[in-house]
């Protein structure tokens, strides 16, 4: 029988042996996570979480860097054209990632080609909110007043083809309203201006909206996916309230740049999964509400490329104006 003591010393090196193989597959080199996306915003809070699980478990150190603008297509086009050689990785998520490829023609990167999928982390499900001091109560008393003064109702979005500005887009179209578009760098900021009361409202994800609605600062008025939303099970969503098909929610997730190394590829996948599993990273998405996913690598590629097909679909021929 094994002692108590070689039992111990069997289970440390158990413990250690996963690190140390992820430790000698990654180079030995800092490595930086490009986020496309303001500090502060759901994709920047994910994206530094994960940062600090890979630095533990690969054994480098791992820096986020929010390259914003452009509703996040800097920072995916950097990836796409860096080395591949795990200097660089993306959190990337479903804006630059999908819907850009569905509104911009010069959109100077392929996001099926020119990337590397190596973990979805998450889905992120989006709800219609206005600030607490606004006089609409639903949101068939917002599109009325759209409809009675047109131009007279304006919507925040983290950036130009966001999942923002699609479902807020989306929702005017179906409702045959002028809603303006206010864009700005980055969720945390539009939140800022929404709060402030500065625009009238936007459909964002339950992270960022949550805790303003519990405080008394905003109030939500629809579920803006096809599915209730599980935080408010009382709340209708757009759909069911007459507006049509809409499904607002965002998903996050790991790529590389294209022609990353399969080595490399398995390695920072292992590292999401170990990741997922921390208690940080639990924190994290519980407080954001979201989904976590678990498509990997080519699994996580396949999606990719359904998403852009189903983005295709929806907002091709110029029927989003931007």
């Amino acid at each position: 029988m094994p002692t108590r003591r070689a039992l111990g010393a069997a289970a440390l090196a158990v413990a250690f042996a996963r690190p140390a193989l992820a430790q000698a597959v990654w180079p030995r080199r800092p490595v930086r996570m490009l986020v496309g996306f303001a500090p502060g915003g759901f994709a920047d809070i994910v994206a530094r979480a994960v940062a600090e699980q890979y630095t533990q478990i690969l054994g480098t150190q791992v820096v986020v860097e929010n390259r914003t603008g452009a509703s996040g297509t800097l920072a995916t086009d950097a990836v796409a054209k860096a080395p591949a050689d795990g200097s660089v990785l993306l959190l990337g998520h479903s804006t630059p990632n999908a819907v850009a490829a569905a509104l911009f023609s010069n959109l100077p990167y392929d996001p099926v080609r020119d990337l590397t999928p190596i973990a979805q982390l998450a889905v992120h499900p989006h709800a219609l909110v206005v600030p607490v001091a606004s006089p609409f109560r639903s949101t068939a008393e917002l599109i009325a007043a759209a409809k009675a003064k047109p131009g007279s109702i304006s919507y925040a979005s983290s950036g130009i083809g966001s999942v923002h500005h699609v479902a807020c887009a989306t929702l005017g179209m179906k409702a045959g309203v002028e809603l303006v578009h206010v864009p700005y760098r980055g969720s945390a900021p539009a939140m800022a201006d929404l709060l402030a009361a500065r625009v009238d409202m936007t459909i964002d994800g339950v992270g960022a909206i949550a805790q303003p609605i519990a405080d008394g600062q905003l109030r939500v008025l629809a579920a803006g996916t096809l599915q209730r939303i599980a935080r408010w099970p009382d709340l209708p969503t757009l759909q069911e309230q007459g507006f049509g098909e809409i499904d607002a929610a965002s998903w996050v997730g790991v790529f590389g740049p294209p022609g990353l190394p399969a080595p490399l590829v398995e390695a920072a996948a292992k590292a999401a999964e170990e990741a997922l599993a921390s208690t940080t990273m639990r924190r994290v998405l519980e407080g954001a509400s979201t989904i976590p996913a678990n498509r990997r690598g080519a699994e996580f590629g396949e999606f990719v490329a359904l998403e852009v097909s189903r983005y295709k679909a929806v907002l091709g021929n110029n029927q989003i104006p931007l």
